[in-house]
């Protein structure tokens, strides 16, 4: 290893520093940031799973590595990792957030056998101490009780503790790395944690020097890097900058660039919308783009729901400082399956956030960026915080269509009356996602019926369906993407195909609809260069 630099000296970040937002040693994602949706899961998801993991780590281990098992509830840890694990349970289970998750249960089945449409006031004497202050009570139009929670206080209250916030950087070498919605993430060769809000400017000020370099020393200090961690520290920078030459676009035209997933960069003139950003850490073969490749400035990133494939924390973080405006669905306030991420980014640094809802439009110099609907992949859960969009700009019209389906095809009549017809349709087509309980389980306040949950799955369009929106939006060219089959994806997203794998043959069927009626479509894979 090279020895570290002096502290003069002027440093930029590698392109392969990896950044990895942790909450409780997890990978941070919305249902780990919200407050009581992140008490369910540590409390019921998390907490069981390590102390099955002590009880047979072996067999957690061995599980967690089956190719077939990918995306299953096992932890893959080492056993040098027991004493962590264990002091990390102990922690989880004395802290706040079981009585919290309990809380949250216990009113949810009272208020099932109890409210019967009358008055609601003799209830509230019956909330659960950790829950006191932080609910209303209230009917919909069929005289269903539910609990609206005040989110945003709770953000402000003891149980969203900053103090479990940490980040763990590396140099990204390859794509590998255990599932992050099981296994905790404990420090190890090669890797420098640091304990901080995820909010804190200092992630800013670290990877602002991808392109502006910053003394070493500056750079230690902030991170206050021990003797033991500062050859590993240094190894991270470089005393060259990474940015791309061509990262920028110079003048008129337009580019659009798809960095993977459902990400796409498009820049038009002065300006630069990104989508999802979900980027690769690791520097590849010449097979993706990734952040050196980034414009230096991003005027929008646009967000169309928040599963953690498509609110990514890491990339987000990573180009905080870079970020103009970042725009989000707005939610059913309230909801405990459907919460805010406006104020979950807010909560984690991002200075301008805007939520919006369909039927809204952003002014672009050249165009605008309309909001539009978005139905499916949500287990037909009450989740309101889930938009696609239109981006006109440089005299195209581009429809990000995310995981939306065509359940109803007269929705995409009117979404067509909004925008017009669209050159470039993006579409989701996991038509064959997970089930119910893989994502929103510990959010039941009872057992999830096996059945049921493997009838609501999270599911974009198949072949009829996405024919169906090609058709109403009259696409002129038509594009597979956020199919989550970039390697870089697997440790969030678990996805395991074959050639016999349903998604893929109804992908191959949309391709000869589309090739019927004179529509050109293909798979997005890695980057590529759409205009």
């Amino acid at each position: 290893m090279n020895p570290p630099f002096a502290s003069h000296d002027l440093v930029h970040a590698r392109p392969n520093l990896a950044l990895e937002p942790l909450i409780h040693r997890y990978y941070a994602w919305l249902n780990l940031v919200s407050p009581v949706p992140a008490a369910m899961n540590f409390a019921k998801l998390h907490v069981p799973l390590l102390r099955s993991f002590l009880d047979a780590p072996a067999l957690h281990r061995r599980s967690a590595r089956d190719p077939k098992l990918r995306g299953g509830m096992f932890v893959d840890l080492e056993d040098d990792h027991l004493d962590g694990v264990s002091d990390l349970v102990g922690r989880l289970a004395d802290g706040p957030m079981p009585d919290l998750s309990a809380a949250m249960d216990e009113l949810t089945v009272n208020l099932e056998k109890l409210a019967d449409g009358f008055d609601l006031t003799p209830r509230y004497g019956e909330i659960p101490p950790a829950l006191r202050g932080y609910v209303e009570l209230v009917y919909d139009l069929n005289d269903h009780a539910r609990i609206r929670l005040a989110e945003r206080m709770l953000y402000r209250s003891r149980h969203f503790d900053e103090t479990a916030h940490s980040v763990d950087l590396s140099l990204a070498t390859g794509d590998e790395r255990p599932f992050a919605m099981t296994t905790p993430r404990f420090p190890g060769n090669g890797h420098v944690q640091a304990t901080m809000p995820l909010r804190d400017p200092r992630i800013d000020l670290l990877f602002s020097t991808m392109t502006t370099a910053r003394p070493f020393g500056e750079l230690r200090e902030a991170f206050d890097v021990s003797d033991a961690d500062l050859a590993t520290f240094s190894g991270l920078f470089s005393a060259e900058p990474s940015g791309s030459p061509d990262r920028n676009l110079d003048g008129p035209g337009l580019r659009v660039r798809y960095f993977g997933h459902a990400c796409v960069v498009v820049q038009s003139g002065p300006v630069t919308v990104m989508t999802d950003p979900f980027l690769s850490d690791a520097l590849g073969d010449g097979d993706r783009y990734a952040y050196a490749d980034l414009p230096d400035v991003i005027d929008y990133v646009l967000i169309t729901h928040g599963h953690q494939d498509h609110l990514e924390l890491a990339t987000l973080l990573k180009l905080r400082h870079r970020i103009g405006t970042v725009v989000v669905p707005k939610t059913a306030a309230g909801a405990l399956q459907d919460p805010s991420l406006r104020l979950c980014l807010e909560a984690l640094g991002f200075p301008n956030v805007v939520d919006v809802e369909p039927g809204e439009t952003i002014e672009l110099p050249d165009g605008q960026i309309v909001v539009c609907p978005f139905v499916g992949e949500h287990c037909d859960l009450d989740i309101a915080a889930k938009v696609t969009y239109s981006v006109r700009t440089g005299g195209k019209n581009l429809y990000f269509g995310a995981d939306n389906r065509c359940v109803d095809p007269a929705l995409f009549g009117h979404i067509h009356d909004m925008i017009g017809d669209v050159d470039m349709a993006f579409l989701g087509m996991e038509c064959d996602g997970a089930p119910l309980s893989w994502m929103y389980g510990p959010l039941f306040s009872r057992r999830v019926d096996q059945k049921m949950s493997r009838s609501r799955k999270l599911n974009g369009s198949d072949a009829v369906e996405a024919m169906g929106i090609v058709r109403r939006l009259r696409a002129r060219q038509a594009y597979v993407y956020a199919m989550g089959r970039e390697p870089w994806l697997v440790f969030v997203m678990a996805t395991n195909y074959t050639d016999e794998s349903y998604q893929l043959k109804q992908m191959a069927e949309f391709f000869q609809r589309c090739a019927d009626v004179g529509v050109p479509a293909r798979e997005l894979y890695g980057r590529a260069d759409l205009a």
